[in-house]
């Protein structure tokens, strides 16, 4: 049976390293041949990048950028590049468990601590029941944990958002 790592994406630089180096630690106490990792991250601002945080993750694990957290292991990528927000994350694959609800006999979901009680409202309010695994990075930034508390407050709106948004418009 095959594992999932969601690794949720982050627009800042140092943070989505975090997350994808927290992400191959655990990778450490799996077992390798079974894991396929989900980046989930679109960009954000078009203006200023060109490239998905979806994949920017893979290249840092592929070792195609100048870090040296991935390993030589051939992996398996499930690769969401349109979702712009967490509600969106989920929204995706939530999308993608349901087409093949028995593919994964575990799923850990990678994000920063400080993310981590509005992701995970936001991932039961998406996909109920989901017996996610949750593995926290530690590394913190300027006021985002205040702001997650601004933040949680539209949990259930952007729920609600995305999930009308799969309706109308489909990622």
């Amino acid at each position: 049976m095959n594992i999932l790592i969601i690794v949720l994406g982050c627009h800042i630089a140092y943070l989505l390293n975090d997350r994808i180096k927290t992400a191959v630690q655990l990778t450490t106490v799996l077992p390798k041949e079974n894991i396929v990792w989900g980046f989930s991250g679109g960009i954000k601002n078009k203006m200023v990048d060109k490239v998905s945080e979806a994949e920017k993750m893979k290249k840092i694990v592929e070792n195609k950028e100048p870090f040296v957290y991935g390993s030589q292991t051939q992996w398996d990528y499930i690769l969401d590049e349109e979702s712009t927000n967490t509600a969106e994350n989920f929204t995706m694959f939530r999308r993608i468990l349901e087409k093949e609800p028995n593919k994964y006999s575990d799923i850990y979901v990678v994000t920063s601590d400080f993310h981590f009680d509005r992701a995970k409202r936001i991932a039961d309010g998406v996909i109920e029941n989901n017996g996610f695994h949750w593995v926290l990075s530690d590394l913190e930034y300027g006021n985002f944990r205040e702001m997650e508390k601004v933040h949680l407050q539209n949990v259930e709106k952007d729920v609600r958002v995305a999930l009308l948004r799969e309706l109308v418009v489909p990622l």
